[in-house]
C-alpha cells in the first residue's frame, strides 16, 4: 500500500477530478486504498467525536463509545452505500458499473471527511461536519456517475435513494447505541 498514492488519490477526489473517479473505477488495485480512505475518515471522525464528547465532560467512557461508534458507522456505512447505490444504481437508474467499480471510487468519495477530526474544536466544530458533508454529497455523486455511467438525473437519485436507506440505517444505530449507553448507566449505577 502506497501512502503517497493515497494521498494523491485523496487530493484528486476531494477536487472532483472526473479523471481520477474513472481511473479508480477502472483499476482494481485501488480497492484497498478506497478503503483506507474510509477508514482513515472514519477514525478522523471517530476521534473528532472522542475529543468533542471528552472536552465538554462527558467523560471518558463516553468518548471512548464515541470514538467506537465513529468508527463501526463509518465503515459499514459505506459497505450499505455501496452496495445500496450499484443495486439501484444497475436496477433501475441505467446504471453499468459492478459493486468493485463503485467501491473503489466511492471510497475516494469520503475524502473531505478526514477534515471531521476538527470537530471538535469550540465554534467550529458545529459547522465541520456539515462542510465535510455537503463537500461529501459532491464527491459521492461525482463518485457515482462515473463509476456506473449515468448522467447527472440518474446520478442524483441513485444518491438520493442511498441517502435515505443509510440515513435511516444509521438512525437505527443511533438507537441501538442510545439504549446500550442507557443500559450500560444503569448498570453501573450512574443513575443514583
Amino acid at each position: 500500500m502506497d501512502f503517497n498514492r493515497i494521498l494523491n488519490g485523496m487530493i484528486r477526489a476531494a477536487k472532483l477530478d472526473k479523471s481520477f473517479y474513472e481511473e479508480a473505477e477502472a483499476d482494481a488495485s485501488y480497492s484497498q486504498d478506497a478503503l483506507m480512505v474510509v477508514i482513515l475518515a472514519a477514525l478522523a471522525n471517530g476521534f473528532g467525536s472522542f475529543f468533542g464528547s471528552l472536552f465538554s465532560g462527558g467523560g471518558l467512557l463516553r468518548a471512548f463509545g464515541s470514538l467506537v461508534m465513529g468508527i463501526i458507522v463509518g465503515v459499514v456505512s459505506y459497505y450499505i452505500w455501496v452496495f445500496v447505490a450499484q443495486y439501484v444504481g444497475t436496477r433501475y437508474f441505467k446504471g453499468t458499473g459492478d459493486f468493485g467499480e463503485v467501491q473503489r471510487a466511492f471510497g475516494f468519495a469520503y475524502a473531505p471527511q478526514v477534515l471531521n477530526i476538527f470537530r471538535f474544536i469550540p465554534c467550529l466544530g458545529a459547522f465541520v461536519p456539515l462542510i465535510t458533508w455537503i463537500w461529501s454529497l459532491a464527491t459521492g455523486f461525482i463518485a457515482i456517475r462515473q463509476s456506473l455511467d449515468q448522467d447527472d438525473a440518474n446520478a442524483a437519485l441513485t444518491m438520493l435513494v442511498a441517502f435515505v436507506v443509510v440515513a435511516i440505517f444509521t438512525a437505527v444505530l443511533g438507537v441501538i447505541a442510545g439504549v446500550m449507553g442507557l443500559a450500560g448507566a444503569a448498570l453501573t449505577g450512574a443513575f443514583r
